[in-house]
């Protein structure tokens, strides 16, 4: 049988179309033509599996480069929202800052707090189920949510910040500290004794010639004697506040005299209708007496009750 093969031969003719033509020929072994028709076939073969290979890693490079973009996006978007993050940890440390600043003001407890996000780790199923963008959103929308309060509430701070500032520029010019030191002898109100009747303020025991402080600056608008209330000062301090200093035994500032608050303006007596050495304080609004008990040492926050 191979040696039948052996003896087979292909021949081969080329035929010119013109009649001038040499017409030439060969002959080839039959086995040398499967051969070739072999090395065609694997060839072919082979470079369809070359194409379909090239074509399937062409797409997974390509596939590895948008996954390799979307990472480099979503460690952008972390990098954002870390940003975000200290920014608002800042914010909310300044608001508390303002807040205790305000509290300080008022008297109020201060609370030392310190802002700290605490970082927790993803789950990495829930991550591997809902995918990074769902959590950069969800970060996103309580960040952005957070900058909105924490803006609101700012805002909120800085009125009231305003509102005290204005009650404190308001308060210097109040009656806000005790005149004279000592025992309340006797209150603001209705009593029987020593006489009856309305008291429209505060009997303060001290001694015989011990000084006497105004309680706001403002100008004296009397000095000079009094029936009942014996030698007596009183002080204008503005936006209808004035106050009254009686039973002293001497005075220190005359008729028209602007003081300071805590400037000594007369001294304890017994002058008028008195059973000993005491002063008689009187703190009035709109020439109307008032309970002088709430001007002692007056604060901000008891002051917004009244200014």
């Amino acid at each position: 049988m191979k040696l039948r093969d052996k003896n087979q031969f292909y021949t081969f003719m080329v035929v010119p179309h013109d009649a001038a033509g040499k017409t030439v020929s060969f002959r080839v072994p039959a086995f040398v033509v499967r051969y070739l028709l072999l090395v065609v076939v694997v060839s072919v073969a082979v470079f369809s599996l070359s194409l379909v290979y090239s074509s399937v890693l062409s797409g997974r490079l390509i596939h590895y480069g948008m996954v390799v973009d979307q990472q480099a996006q979503s460690d952008r978007q972390l990098d954002s929202i870390l940003n975000q993050k200290n920014s608002i940890q800042q914010e909310l440390q300044s608001v508390l800052d303002q807040n205790n600043e305000i509290r300080k003001q008022l008297g109020l407890k201060v609370n030392k707090i310190t802002v700290k996000f605490e970082e927790k780790t993803e789950d990495p199923k829930k991550t591997q189920i809902f995918g990074l963008n769902y959590k950069f959103n969800r970060m996103s929308s309580i960040l952005d949510l957070s900058l909105k309060e924490a803006a609101v509430t700012k805002v909120s701070l800085d009125e009231l910040k305003a509102k005290v500032k204005e009650v404190q520029a308001r308060l210097a010019s109040t009656p806000s500290i005790w005149p004279i030191h000592g025992r309340l002898a006797s209150f603001f109100g209705y009593r029987s004794f020593p006489w009856r009747g309305l008291h429209t303020g505060l009997d303060i025991d001290a001694s015989y010639g011990s000084p006497v402080k105004v309680t706001a600056p403002g100008v004296v608008c009397f000095a000079g004697w009094m029936p009942g209330y014996g030698r007596v000062v009183e002080v204008d301090h503005g936006q209808g506040f004035k106050t009254l200093y009686g039973h002293n035994s001497k005075l220190n500032v005359v008729l028209g005299e602007k003081v300071n608050k805590g400037q000594i303006i007369c001294f304890v007596g017994m002058t008028g209708n008195t059973t000993g050495p005491h002063l008689h304080y009187e703190v009035r609004k709109n020439d109307v007496p008032i309970n002088p008990m709430a001007f002692l040492n007056l604060t901000v926050l008891s002051a917004g009750r009244y200014l």
